[in-house]
């Protein structure tokens, strides 16, 4: 910690300002479902633009399957080079993140709809409610919808993954997210 002018300020590592770091984040987070107390609501934020990269970014990939497929796929091969994981678990993990994009392309697309829908609600002279209300819920499902699909998926990259691999990937996954270690926190 450093004092300024009377204010305290935490040291923060360089690497965490890093964007190239943030770029390749999107995919590690759903790696980091694994450890993850609240599925819902991290596939909420991906797929309301919220996660890593933002709405812009998230966008961009999102109407190129193929580089969505090369993000995902360049993302979690680090991390399974992490964990030194063979070629053949490199391969099986990069069919299903390429099926997850597929499957998640749709449903960032019904978001999109949803929030234009939502504007436009909003911008009429008269507030209805009940069609705003049925907005929301028509969004609820398709929250859930993508959190079955992440966890689904996730569990799969799971089971492509050793015991003592998972472990390894969660450690990493703590350290980036500055978390003690499950067994340290126990203590």
């Amino acid at each position: 910690m450093s004092e300024t002018k009377g204010t305290v300020e935490k040291a923060t590592p360089r690497l965490w300002r890093s964007r190239s770091l943030w770029l390749g984040g999107g995919v590690l987070a759903v790696l980091a479902v694994l450890v993850a107390v609240a599925p819902k609501a991290w596939a909420y934020r991906a797929l309301a633009g919220h996660g890593f990269g933002g709405h812009a970014q998230l966008g961009a990939v999102l109407h190129d399957p193929a580089a969505a497929k090369a993000h995902v796929g360049t993302a979690v091969e680090l991390a399974l080079g992490g964990v030194n994981a063979t070629d053949e678990q490199k391969q099986q993990a990069r069919r299903i993140t390429d099926r997850m994009v597929d499957d998640f392309i749709p449903l960032a697309e019904s978001h999109r709809d949803f929030h234009q829908a939502l504007v436009s609600e909003f911008q009429k002279p008269q507030i209805d409610r009940v069609a705003i209300e049925q907005l929301r819920r028509q969004e609820l499902a398709l929250v859930d919808q993508a959190s079955q699909k992440l966890v689904g998926d996730v569990a799969d990259l799971a089971a492509v993954l050793t015991p003592e691999q998972r472990a390894q990937l969660v450690q990493v996954m703590q350290r980036l997210h500055g978390h003690a270690p499950a067994a340290a926190a126990a203590q």
